[in-house]
């Protein structure tokens, strides 16, 4: 199965169709879309205002600021520093079940 990619304005009137009350199943078959579950996923970016992400194409390449956004250095820092405390801690618990800490 091949992914579907669907345009900016598809996504955008999917969300303007499910705010207005049409059911997520009735609006996949007006517009083609293959599940109900992007609809509401897109919703959630909307309500954000994380419209950029509308934009993305799927997949994993914007995991880890992989992005097509540039972010500040400073925020880069912060999450850089946050991924190394996460991956710190569990180091810690493994060496804890392994009785080496």
């Amino acid at each position: 199965m091949a992914n579907n990619k669907y345009s900016y304005e598809t996504k955008l009137e999917a969300v303007r169709l499910l705010n207005e009350g049409v059911p997520g199943r009735k609006i996949c078959e007006i517009l083609g879309l293959k599940s109900d579950g992007l609809i509401y996923t897109w919703r959630k970016y909307v309500r954000n205002g994380d419209y950029y992400r509308l934009k993305q194409k799927p997949g994993k390449q914007y995991k880890y600021n992989k992005g097509n956004l540039e972010l500040p250095n400073h925020v880069i820092k912060d999450m850089e520093i946050k991924q190394m405390k996460e991956e710190l801690e569990v180091i810690k618990k493994y060496l804890i079940m392994e009785g080496l800490w």
